[in-house]
């Protein structure tokens, strides 16, 4: 559901805003091409047949194509979706198909459609409700057909280089048409498209006649057809360097992308700059980087590496790419380009400009940046527009968000943190990227979106696989921890599954190095989790979501999990509800804490030796010295007994309860404080000694140094196993099912799956914040 991102209009104005003026010199009027259809259907198959008959015999649309495809999917698409129909260019439509029982079977194709459409039998499934607020559906029919449509428009833009989307849905007698872009989405009032279908008949005649910009298309994007010399080219070039560099990750990963079901593009990069410093922090010249000018760089690329799902937001699409000479050949070496629909809202510095900063800044293990800009003309008007309809509101009330097309090329070419060899490995990338942190902060920048999917892993100039901390399109102006200056965030920004409980709490925190510190741990603590040997392998799915994904619903909003906010509190991750806890040599139940182990010897069947006691893992001791200091951080939240409260009472401010025996309470606190000398939040208020201890060690967090150290004193002097990687424990369907109808915020991208650049599954939960 896009919540809070759709409005609705007249067609006439939807016209008027959203598509160029039409040039005809023709004063014909358009007639009704639905006048005399049923006004009901015994089926859908029914119905798209007569709507595409009307539709093609009409004459009225000259080079194109209604196709119905409901029948087999696209074959590249995983979703196995397919739309009732759509139009086509003529050259483009899908043919015609038979089953063996003589029945249509005429196949969708995502990166050929014009024009979607759906039809509904009944008239009581439209996707909007002018009844309710915000005119989202209430009723489940409604809010499966809106579910529908959006997944079908997401599929539009994963498979072409799109800014924006038209789909036309059919619901009994009556349509609508739906319009889709990067900040939100516009529909047309409801329209019966019988009796009043010359409305209808004249957006389809514009839209058909309209060039390929103003139907949506990328003009910065050409397709390299499967007929053009630099299809074979590309080919030929992805072979030739497997076969140069067959231990290189970088010719595989671009000749993995290859992918003949997917459209490959020719993409051009307006031009801001040039090459700066690299990873490493090395190779530039006094300067910095040098100023470019306002030039276009061509670069190929085949099927994403890394795709992010949802339509409103930032869109995200990251490519291998390989840079065109200025006679169209691939030459050079291969690159990362990254394709986004960037937040343009005041502050908000573009990626390639922070970069640029820090690379000339010589912070290590960050991208290089080799060129990146806006593309002109290319914003969103569903946002542009929404003034207009929306006279009685402020901007500021605007739920949508300005989104301006970017791209950004990067040097380096890493791989994802979860194919780390091993646990040394793992936190070794951890901390370089704490590192690029703390020097990030020094030049002036900090991150503020800490994630699984923001560390990569590249081989630097030894040949050492290290961390590389990515996607700085979040990052502000950072001063110091105890400045607050800008704009407070009007909404959560982060990766939910690794933002720090104090900021999904408080949503209009402003991040500081403690919670990206935070976010770190929350990563390292993800991967080992699914990778490395620990006491909950059958339960790693369930903890999985419990720690991660898991929300608790607040009066103000979803907050932290439980787990993930006990743990930041007590110092512990529990796992007893998850093991049913263990029993001690007496027999009686304990609960247990996640604990990481040395891989165990197998038996013969292969299965792990559980009869020997397991060796503590060095990655151990690192987590749970972390959660000491987490546990103090948030000790410091606690509020002193002097409280001022409010001096006026009700009519029944005399009532109180008696005051109880409390003589049995003083042996139980006794006991207590006599069996352990930690600091227990049931206890009481801590002692002035424990709160300055808490104090010390909650100052650990303050800033890089002491967590930099602990990594770095456990890399350096302790006995890592060389073969502690396993499986991966995250269950291949997924985690536990989340609850339904989570709404993280208003400007939540979605809560669906979605593939990471590794093929791996994630119900990832993204938050971005409009400052």
């Amino acid at each position: 559901m896009v919540h809070g991102k759709s409005y609705i209009c007249t067609l006439e104005s939807l016209i008027q805003n959203f598509m160029p003026e039409h040039k005809s010199t023709s004063k014909k009027t358009v007639n009704n091409i639905f006048a005399g259809v049923p006004t009901t259907f015994s089926s859908e198959k029914a119905m798209y047949g007569c709507i595409v008959d009307r539709l093609n015999g009409s004459h009225l649309f000259p080079g194109r194509k209604f196709v119905a495809t409901p029948y087999k999917p696209d074959k590249s698409d995983a979703t196995k979706q397919a739309i009732d129909c759509g139009m086509y260019a003529s050259a483009h439509a899908p043919k015609e198909e038979w089953t063996d029982l003589g029945e249509e079977s005429r196949r969708l194709n995502w990166s050929r459609l014009e024009l979607g459409i759906e039809c509904k039998v009944k008239a009581n499934l439209d996707p909007f409700d002018e009844w309710q607020d915000g005119d989202e559906p209430v009723a489940q029919g409604r809010k499966d057909v809106w579910g529908q449509l959006l997944s079908y428009a997401d599929l539009v833009f994963r498979y072409q280089q799109r800014l924006f989307h038209y789909t036309v849905i059919f619901f009994g007698h009556y349509a609508r048409v739906i319009r889709f872009d990067r900040s939100g989405v516009v529909a047309s009032d409801k329209i019966n498209y019988a009796k009043d279908g010359s409305r209808l008949t004249e957006f389809l005649v514009r839209y058909c006649r309209m060039k390929e910009t103003n139907r949506g298309h990328d003009p910065t994007a050409t397709r390299i057809e499967r007929t053009d010399d630099l299809f074979d080219k590309l080919k030929k070039h992805g072979k030739k360097a497997v076969a140069e560099s067959p231990e290189g990750h970088i010719p595989q990963l671009f000749d993995a992308t290859l992918d003949e079901s997917w459209p490959w593009w020719k993409l051009e990069v307006f031009n801001e700059g040039a090459d700066g410093e690299g990873a490493d922090g090395e190779g530039a010249d006094e300067d910095g980087a040098d100023e470019g000018t306002d030039t276009w760089q061509s670069f190929a690329v085949g099927k994403p590496h890394f795709l992010s799902d949802g339509i409103v937001g930032r869109g995200t699409r990251g490519y291998i790419a390989v840079p065109l000479n200025s006679s169209g050949e691939p030459t050079g070496s291969f690159v990362y380009l990254k394709d986004a629909w960037r937040v343009n809202h005041p502050g908000m510095e573009k990626e390639g400009d922070v970069l640029r900063a820090l690379n000339k800044a010589k912070v290590h293990h960050v991208p290089t940046v080799v060129c990146h800009g806006d593309l002109p003309g290319q914003d969103t008007l569903s946002y542009n527009n929404w003034a207009q309809y929306h006279s009685d509101e402020t901007p500021e009330k605007c739920p949508l968000k300005a989104h301006q097309h970017y791209r950004v090329v990067e040097a380096e070419v890493g791989k994802p943190l979860s194919q780390f060899a091993n646990g040394r490995e793992l936190v070794v990338a951890i901390l370089c990227c704490i590192v690029a942190h703390k020097e990030a902060c020094a030049a002036g920048y900090i991150h503020r979106d800490i994630s699984a999917g923001n560390i990569l892993l590249y081989k630097n100039a030894s040949g050492q696989w290290v961390g590389l901390l990515n996607d700085w399109e979040l990052s502000k102006a950072y001063i110091d921890d105890k400045t607050e200056e800008g704009n407070r965030q009007a909404d959560r920004t982060g990766t939910w599954q690794f933002t720090s409980v104090h900021a999904l709490v408080d949503h209009t925190k402003i991040i500081k190095i403690p919670d990206d510190l935070e976010s770190f741990f929350h990563v390292m603590l993800y991967f080992a989790i699914r990778f490395l040997p620990h006491n909950c392998p059958h339960g790693a799915g369930q903890l999985l979501f419990s720690y991660f994904d898991d929300y608790s619903p607040g009066e103000a909003g979803f907050t932290a999990g439980a787990a993930k906010s006990a743990a930041m509190h007590t110092g512990e991750i529990d796992i007893t509800l998850i093991t049913h806890g263990k029993k001690d040599a007496s027999g009686k139940n304990v609960d247990e804490r996640l604990e990481f182990h040395w891989p165990r010897k197998k038996n013969a069947d292969g299965t792990d030796d559980v009869t020997q006691p397991a060796k503590e893992h060095p990655i151990d001791p690192i987590i749970t010295e972390l959660l000491r200091w987490f546990k103090a951080l948030y000790a410091q939240d606690k509020k002193p007994d002097e409280v001022l409260r409010d001096s006026s009472h009700g009519d029944d401010a005399d009532e109180v309860l008696d005051k109880p025996d409390t003589a049995w309470l003083a042996t139980i606190a006794a006991k207590r404080s006599s069996s352990s000398t930690s600091v227990d939040p049931h206890a009481g208020e801590p002692t002035e000694a424990q709160k300055e201890e808490l104090r010390k060690v909650a100052e650990k967090l303050a800033s890089h140094d002491a967590m930099e150290e602990l990594l770095l004193q456990y890399i350096e002097t302790r006995s890592w196993p060389a073969r502690d990687k396993g499986a991966d424990k995250k269950p291949k369907e997924g985690y536990s099912p989340p609850r339904d109808n989570i709404a993280l915020t208003s400007t939540q991208v979605g809560s669906t799956k979605r593939t990471l650049d590794d093929g791996e599954v994630s119900t990832s939960k993204r938050m971005r914040s409009k400052s």
